[in-house]
């Protein structure tokens, strides 16, 4: 490996590091619950490996403890991961020259808040040559962190107390991730729009509302960027 290459990929795994104390909270409560629910190390593993998306993980954590169908499950869990379609769009104009090895690690790692922290500092890299480390070592630190994080939570259960309401440093740190992204009105415009949207889909069945909402606001910032300055 090219010595270039690990030093973005150190410095996509330093830009990560703000945004892990907001994704502890989350990966001990998907831990808890795990071990509320009673999965086995195995099953909690498997989960956290195979699908690697805490709030479909969620979802379906308390989808079995219901006894929901497995079918139902599943197509809860890619509806609600069809944001990640989004995601991918974008990275793959980065990723479409790498070697078949990359293109899968990267698949496989997108993250929310992988996918933030790169567009965040993607206008400071030069090349892909600088993007594609760089994303790798921010979604890299952030498998670990949730790996690392849902472990800790499950050995222990359910040792915070509910009072602490810890849900709110998730949205937190997307929100924290996306201010610096708004250079001008127009951004302001669709931010404003998306969150309106967001509020009003809220009680969409299935989660439709993030994917609607989010649908709109693109196409509202679509129109907006073909508009003369």
């Amino acid at each position: 490996m090219q010595k270039g290459y690990t030093q973005f990929i150190i410095k996509g795994s330093k830009a990560m590091l703000p945004i892990i104390p907001a994704v502890l909270p989350f990966g001990l409560i998907m831990g808890a619950v795990g071990s509320t629910a009673e999965l086995s190390g195995i099953e909690l593993g498997a989960l956290n490996t195979l699908v690697f998306a805490g709030a479909s993980q969620l979802v379906a954590v308390d989808l079995l403890m219901k006894d929901v169908p497995s079918s139902v499950i599943i197509i809860t869990g890619l509806v609600i991961n069809l944001r990640m379609i989004l995601y991918s769009v974008s990275l793959s104009e980065v990723l479409k020259d790498s070697s078949v090895g990359t293109k899968t690690i990267g698949a496989y790692l997108v993250t929310d808040q992988a996918y933030a922290v790169y567009t965040a500092n993607s206008n400071q890299l030069k090349s892909k040559e600088e993007k594609v480390p760089f994303y790798i070592g921010a979604a890299l630190c952030m498998s670990f962190s949730w790996q690392l994080f849902v472990l800790v939570g499950f050995i222990f259960g359910n040792f915070l107390p509910s009072s602490l309401n810890l849900d709110f440093a998730v949205p937190l740190s997307f929100i924290a991730l996306a201010m610096p992204t708004l250079r001008n009105k127009k951004y302001y415009y669709v931010a404003l729009a998306s969150s309106i949207l967001s509020i009003l889909f809220y009680n969409l069945p299935y989660n439709l509302g993030l994917l609607a909402s989010g649908a709109i606001a693109m196409l509202f910032g679509s129109f907006l960027l073909r508009k003369k300055q």
